[in-house]
């Protein structure tokens, strides 16, 4: 009998109690989603402008290392002697390749050779293509794509 009395003497939490608590949590989740919920995307928005600038940049600096005397650049991608700006658009991509992902596309690299920056399955992605004696560097940072607002392009001479 004495097994009997000690089971009975031990307290728990109600069935009622449970669920009140779980509700609890379930109004803070909720609160936390519409406090939170837009972060992603416009962390996204910042990791892809950032990108675009630090890319853009990186390609100035590379081609001017050839210019300055050095014989390759661009993890060694580029081979400056007989150089062009299609050589060099080639020599980004294969460099920037699996380094730089597309915060929209985390599973596809970021820098590319041609393509647009109009529709929204080309957010993210920083489009490489060579105009005259340019190379043109474009990227649609904010959805949708189609806005010129959520566009940015920059024109980088060749040297």
């Amino acid at each position: 009998m004495e097994k009997i009395g000690t089971i009975k003497s031990r307290k728990g939490f109600s069935l009622m109690e449970l669920m009140i608590v779980i509700v609890i949590i379930g109004i803070l989740s909720a609160g936390a989603l519409v406090i939170f919920g837009g972060k992603g995307e416009q962390a996204k928005q910042a990791a892809t402008k950032g990108m675009f600038n630090e890319m853009s940049t990186y390609l100035g600096v590379e081609m001017m290392g050839c210019s300055m005397g050095e014989t390759k650049t661009m993890n060694d991608n580029l081979t400056c002697s007989g150089r062009t700006a299609a050589t060099v658009v080639t020599a980004m991509v294969t460099a920037m390749t699996n380094d730089q992902m597309n915060p929209y596309e985390l599973d596809k690299s970021a820098v590319t050779s041609g393509g647009n920056n109009t529709s929204d399955s080309d957010a993210g992605f920083i489009r490489l293509s060579v105009s005259g004696t340019n190379i043109v560097v474009k990227v649609c940072h904010t959805k949708p794509c189609g806005t010129a607002a959520n566009k940015t392009e920059k024109n980088i001479p060749f040297q």
